[in-house]
């Protein structure tokens, strides 16, 4: 792999975990329900997944792609992440 893909898909990672993030602040946020703690559950196991397994094995290949909030180089463009899916105050709105 490229450093150039490294770098696409490190990205891709960072945009799915970011999505994952906000769809658990979404179901808590409006589910108040035993399902919202099930549902939280599960997209921290696929979130530690995606991070064990899968972008640490990137970051030691590329670990100029280890993103500044875990201690590394990589500064993440925020515009990535746009549009957001959900954010907290959207629930204020609703």
């Amino acid at each position: 792999m490229s450093p150039d893909d490294a770098e696409r898909l490190n990205v891709l990672l960072l945009q799915i975990q970011a999505k994952l993030g906000q769809s658990a602040a979404f179901i808590r946020d409006l589910d108040s329900t035993k399902s919202s703690e099930s549902y939280q559950r599960v997209v921290a196991e696929i979130m530690a997944t995606i991070q064990l397994d899968i972008q640490e094995r990137l970051w030691r290949d590329y670990p100029q792609l280890r993103p500044e909030f875990l201690n590394g180089p990589y500064k993440i463009n925020p515009q990535i992440h746009e549009p957001p899916f959900y954010e907290p105050s959207d629930a204020k709105e609703a």
